[in-house]
Parts: C-alpha cells; structure tokens; sequence
C-alpha cells in the first residue's frame, strides 16, 4: 500500500472519531438561511464539500497544463 492511500486512511479514522464525538445539536446559519442539525452531519457535509473543492481545482489544474 502506498504512504498516500495509509495516510488517507489514518486521515479518515480520525476524522470518524472526531464526528463520533461530536453529536450534539448546532444551528448552521448561511447568509438568511439557519438550519439545526447534528454536529456530525455538519462536519462530514464539510468535509465532502472541501474534498470535492480540492478535487475540481485538481482536475481545472490538470486542464490547463495541458493546453
């Protein structure tokens, strides 16, 4: 197993503790919006939007060397 995929894997474990110790409720507020929900939800919805933020600029990044 490469060093990267055992490092993801390590950055996974911790990032399930982290949510598993954080249930408890919070109010989530964006510009007029406010939305109660589980601290949970709210640290993996951020982390799925910061993975897939890293991965388009990856991907626009990619596109542009090659031109």
């Amino acid at each position: 197993m490469s060093p990267k995929v055992i490092g993801l894997i390590i950055l996974l474990v911790f990032l399930v503790i982290f949510a598993i110790q954080n249930t408890q409720s919070v109010a989530v507020k964006l510009l007029f919006w406010e939305i109660s929900t589980s601290a949970v939800l709210t640290i993996l919805v951020s982390y799925l939007v910061g993975f897939l933020t890293g991965w388009l600029v990856g991907l626009l990044k990619t596109g542009r060397e090659k031109d």
